[in-house]
């Protein structure tokens, strides 16, 4: 793998997220536009290039491989909770940020971040693999994870009633749109060629719209604050180099098919999912510790991705 070509991808994409960061400093953005945008590339763009990555080309996988997908989206689920446990009994954060901590490493930003630069490494025709994952935080989230963050909000002594069912919650556009890229990719369904043409120029909007509000939401953040919390540097390094160098270690003895076994171990080393702000707030935790590790992680994920790809 060229690690020249990777770090360039990367280089790519933070000069969006610079972009994205100019743009908020100079006050072209206010939070209500924010906002807005953030919903058009959450529930309209995101789940267009989803569908968008499985039509209109030769896909490199078969049903075999989907399978085996599946496994490592399993494993990944698996090892990621694991993985909090034991971040939280070797460090020993306040108890108010156990749970916090916890569901940050389960719920990384495995679409939002993980489709642009995943994509970037392996190609479109590693989009298949990529929706299994996001199945997977959906259904994680709405149900373990939303637990999760309701009791850190009893260890925090706050707690907001929840408004809607996690079950309606989880219908949603992006998992709507992973579960039709599954049976599209599975039952080679043919779609006209508007239909791609579509998919392909609404879809190509995402990866840019995407970096953009990443790099306004690390300018709305208190930067100093996050600089300042040592905890959040162990986090940032167990989570995004310990733990994905560690797999590729472990697993690169397997005859596993590279893209497989690349999208499994890139997302691994992703940032924390900005959803976590978000569920936490609603639940009645603190989301400023989220904030925290979202923003510390995104940013040191422009070297740590280079670096965990050295080990594929």
């Amino acid at each position: 793998m060229d690690i020249q070509v990777i770090f360039a991808q990367m280089l790519m994409l933070f000069a969006m997220m610079l972009t994205g960061y100019f743009i908020w400093k100079k006050e072209w953005f206010d939070e209500a536009a924010y906002q807005k945008l953030s919903k058009i590339v959450v529930n309209i763009l995101n789940p267009i290039l989803v569908i968008y990555g499985v039509v209109g080309k030769e896909s490199g996988g078969d049903a075999s491989l989907i399978l085996l997908n599946l496994g490592f989206v399993a494993l990944f689920y698996i090892l990621l909770i694991v993985t909090g446990l034991l971040f939280v009994l070797a460090f020993r954060p306040a108890k108010s940020e156990r749970r916090l901590y916890r569901l940050m490493t389960i719920f990384p930003n495995v679409g939002f971040m993980g489709i642009p630069v995943i994509s970037a490494v392996f190609g479109p025709e590693s989009m298949i693999y990529i929706v299994l994952y996001m199945l997977g935080y959906n259904l994680i989230l709405y149900t373990y994870g939303l637990a999760l963050a309701r009791k850190a909000a009893e260890d925090a002594g706050s707690v907001t009633e929840q408004g809607t069912s996690q079950w309606k919650r989880m219908i949603n556009p992006g998992m709507i749109a992973s579960v039709a890229a599954v049976v599209i990719f599975l039952l080679k369904i043919p779609l006209p060629a508007p239909a791609v043409n579509f998919c392909d120029y609404m879809g190509n909007a995402t990866i840019p719209l995407s970096m953009l509000l990443i790099g306004m939401s690390i300018a709305r953040a208190d930067l100093k604050k996050i600089f300042s919390n040592g905890m959040i540097y162990a986090y940032t390094a167990v989570k995004m180099l310990l733990l994905p160098v560690l797999m590729a270690f472990l697993l690169r003895p397997l005859s596993v098919e590279p893209v497989i076994l690349g999208v499994f171990i890139l997302q691994l080393a992703m940032p924390v999912g900005s959803i976590v702000t978000l569920v936490a707030k609603e639940s009645g935790a603190d989301e400023t510790l989220c904030t925290n590790g979202i923003v510390l992680s995104t940013l040191a994920s422009i070297l740590t991705i280079p670096l965990v790809c050295m080990f594929l």
